[in-house]
Order: C-alpha cells, then structure tokens, then sequence
C-alpha cells in the first residue's frame, strides 16, 4: 500500500491525521496569503480608479473575507502542530530550539498580520491614497511570507540532524537561499490557484453581502493567476525535489509514484477548469475545482512528507507512536468533540435568527 497507509497501524494514522489537518491548514491560509499579494497588485492596477478596487467583486470578498479566513487557518493549524510533535518529537524540538528568536518571531509578527487584515476591511483604508494601500497590503504580505520562511527553515533544519552539532555551536542555519526560494514556491504559487477557487465558489454560491447575481461573470480575470499558479507549481515542485538529495529516492517508489500520478490528474483537471472564460465563470466548477484543489495539496503534503521520511531514522519512531497511541483519553475526547460541536451549531443557530429578525425589519 501508499505511504502513509503501509505504515504500522498507529503511526500510520498519526500521519495521516497530520496530513489531512495540514491540508485543511493551508486550504485557509494560502486564501489569506494570496489574497494579501492580489492586493497589492489591485491597488497598483486601479490606482487611478480607486471606485472600481472598491466594487471590484474578488477584492470586495477578500477585504471581507480574510480576517475569518485567517481565524479558520489558525484553528485548523493547531492539529498539525500536535500531530507533527507526536509523529517526530525530537526533530522538530530541536529545530525550533535551533531557530531561536526567528521562530519565536512568528507569534507577534502573526497578531500583526491578523490586525492588518481589519485595517484593509476598513473604511480608512479606503481613504488611502493608492500607494498607501499597496504599503499597507505590502506589509500585511510581507509578514505572511516572514512566517512561511519561518515553517519552512524549520523543515529544513529538522531534517538535517547530522547538522545540528554545527548549526548550535555557529548559530547558522543549515540552509541555502535556493532551497527556501524552491520550497516556498511549491505553495506561494499553489496558493493563487487556491485563493481563485474559493473567491470564484464564495461569488457563486454566497449572498448576504458577500456577492450577487452579477459577479461571478466578471471574475474571468481569475484564471490569469491561476493557470500561471499551476505552471509555477509544477516547476517548483521539480526543483524542491532535485535539490534534496533523498528527495528523488524517497519519490522513486511506488508511494512516490503513486502520489504523483494522483497529483498530475488533480493538476490536469484544474487547467481544464480554467482553460477558457467560460470554464472559468461557471458555476458548476465551483465545488469540483475545490475538490481538486484539496486532492493535489494533499498529494504534495503527501510527497513533502516521503521526503521527509527519508531524511531520518523513521522506523526507530514507531516505538514512539505505539507508546504514546495507548495513553487513554478517548472519552474525554469524545465528550469534549460533543460539547465544542453544540457550542458551533448553537452559534450558527443564532447567526441564522439574527437574519431572520432582520429580514422582517427590513421588509416593514
């Protein structure tokens, strides 16, 4: 069977556990980070018509959006990072010790972020001069790409414990520009092509503000970040596994090899999506192409991990896996999941009254 399912029972779950909640992580925040850079270039493009940036469909979505997109990205980010310290505790202790202040730098510069993205929902950013968007958009990306260095210089410096003597007495880390540029382009560019599926399916399927009838129609533009994001994907993913050394024999297999046909349909089917303006403005490949989407980020977070597996003593880890699959908790769990489910659909619930009690105000 595939990696991970041809791992013994526990850590097999474990890591499919974390790829799954990986995937659901990034699904959310490559949304907030593209979002951030198609700012930029928006209040540059309308710099002499800011009335057409504001009624702009896919950017009146992103300003409204994105705080909640990031909300979601860090709750779901919270169960990768448990899993990762269950499935290679020491390795990724070590690096982030090794990282220092760097990784430690990540929780301000991420309540930054967080505020920033109020500030572009603001009116006072729409009383900005264009320039003065494009900095503060700017900002608010450069912070996101800071975190994402910091993830990935932590991967990196994970796994590489033949290292860590040198990297601890030097304080250098074990890294090269080309590698970072590589790595952090497989999901730059998989994010454009994330934040366009979910803009185009929110201008589809959501009212209450967020769109109308109209808009969908004018979002064609859409597929110009999309398809180059999926050409510059799959180069970078060429690149990210030529440059590491165990990278080619951990893919060379039949995992590797299964993963990656997988990925290459994904892919496949997602320039079919938005190969024309009417593929790209229909309705009826909202939901599909988000699907595809979740199955090619999920393949790559898959061959990330083969890479990863390679890198280390792997199979000395499964005594860990076991000892730690039969601490007990299941119940408490389960109790637990129950509560937090009917705190959410309470909520929900509320959320929905409220429309429904302002619906007959505003009918009188």
């Amino acid at each position: 069977m595939p990696f991970p399912f041809s791992l013994p029972l526990t850590s097999a779950t474990y890591e499919f556990l974390y790829l799954v909640t990986f995937v659901t992580h990034h699904f959310a925040m490559h949304y907030v980070v593209a979002g951030c850079l198609l700012m930029i270039g928006a209040c540059i493009w309308y710099r002499d018509d800011e009335s057409a940036l504001m009624t702009n469909p896919v950017i009146r979505a992103l300003r409204d959006w994105m705080p909640f997109g990031l909300s979601a990205a860090i709750t779901f980010g919270v169960a990768p990072l448990l899993f990762i310290q269950l499935i290679v505790p020491t390795h990724f202790y070590t690096a982030n010790l090794l990282l220092g202040m760097r990784w430690m730098a990540v929780i301000p510069a991420l309540i930054a972020a967080f505020y920033l993205l109020y500030v572009l929902k603001s009116q006072w950013f729409e009383r900005l001069r264009w320039w003065q968007r494009a900095l503060v958009a700017g900002v608010n990306a450069g912070l996101f790409v800071f975190i994402g260095f910091c993830w990935t210089a932590n991967y990196l410096v994970a796994t590489q414990p033949e290292k860590w003597p040198e990297t601890f007495a030097s304080g250098v880390l074990p890294i090269s520009v080309l590698h970072v540029v590589s790595r952090g382009s497989v999901w730059m560019s998989i994010a454009f092509v994330t934040m366009a599926s979910l803009a185009s399916a929110q201008l589809a399927y959501l009212r209450e503000g967020t769109a109308t009838d109209a808009d969908l129609p004018r979002s064609a533009w859409l597929r110009w970040l999309a398809l180059p994001g999926l050409g510059l994907f799959a180069i970078a993913s060429l690149g990210a596994v030529l440059l590491s050394q165990p990278g080619y024999a951990a893919i060379a297999n039949g995992s590797g090899a299964t993963w990656i046909l997988l990925g290459m349909l994904c892919w496949g089917g997602l320039i079919y999506s938005w190969i024309s303006d009417e593929s790209a403005v229909s309705a009826g490949w909202t939901l599909p192409r988000l699907g595809l989407v979740l199955g090619l980020l999920f393949c790559a977070a898959v061959v990330r991990d083969l890479i990863r597996v390679a890198t280390i003593d792997f199979i000395a880890l499964f005594p860990k896996h076991e000892e730690v699959g039969k601490v007990e908790g299941f119940y408490l769990f389960l109790v637990t999941a129950v509560i937090v489910i009917g705190l959410i659909a309470l909520s929900v619930r509320w959320v929905y009254q409220s429309f429904e009690t302002e619906k007959p105000e505003a009918d009188a």
